[in-house]
């Protein structure tokens, strides 16, 4: 009878030492992932070498040539004789700190005159800013040339005797207009080469406004 009365109470001994076996048990969802294989390295793209900067091409010149804008006969009509084909050139000058280049177009009277027509932009200016700079007076003499229609200002250079070199310049916002006129040696020029050169160049910036 002790014994059948025991009986009960051993079971419910052994029940929680058998949930607490049960709970050592690994759980499925708890089965350990397999570890992630390492990422490979990626070394960082290089940027391709940057070029280096170009210059900016210089602005491409607002004035139409000089043999454009001149001709033997305009000439002929200025001067009173009579000149050859024109001649296409270009010329670098530099002055008080000033320098600039022109689109030239000159003509010969054989035995008589050279005249050359110079025409220079903004653009042209190298060195110092566009205007109107006055010629060097070291070889010659130099005034102020202000009565030349459509130009705001000017200057006229006469070389000194005896051989004769006249250099005109006739100015406005958009052109500096050279004309050299160079006698041969010994010729007798007829009427004022200042009053001619000065009609020529009025003829000249006419063109170039056209």
């Amino acid at each position: 009878m002790r014994v059948r009365r025991l009986w009960p109470a051993a079971l419910l001994l052994l029940t929680p030492v058998l949930a607490a076996c049960g709970d050592d048990d690994p759980d499925a969802d708890d089965t350990p992932t397999a570890a992630s294989s390492p990422t490979e390295e990626t070394s960082p793209t290089e940027a391709p070498p940057s070029s280096p900067p170009t210059a900016p091409a210089p602005p491409a010149s607002t004035l139409p040539a000089a043999c454009d804008v001149v001709s033997a006969d305009d000439l002929a009509e200025a001067y009173g004789m009579s000149f050859g084909a024109p001649e296409v050139g270009g010329d670098d000058s530099s002055e008080n700190g000033l320098a600039w280049t022109s689109d030239d177009c000159s003509f010969e009277s054989a035995g008589l005159a050279e005249v050359t027509v110079k025409l220079t932009g903004p653009e042209d200016f190298t060195q110092g800013a566009f205007g109107c700079p006055q010629p060097a007076d070291d070889d010659g003499i130099v005034e102020p040339a202000a009565d030349i229609a459509g130009a705001t200002g000017g200057w006229w250079k006469v070389s000194n005797p005896p051989e004769f070199e006249g250099e005109l310049r006739a100015c406005t916002d958009a052109v500096l207009l050279q004309i050299d006129l160079d006698y041969e040696d010994g010729v007798q020029y007829e009427g004022d080469p200042l009053n001619q050169s000065v009609g020529l160049a009025e003829r000249i910036l006419t063109a170039i406004a056209g």
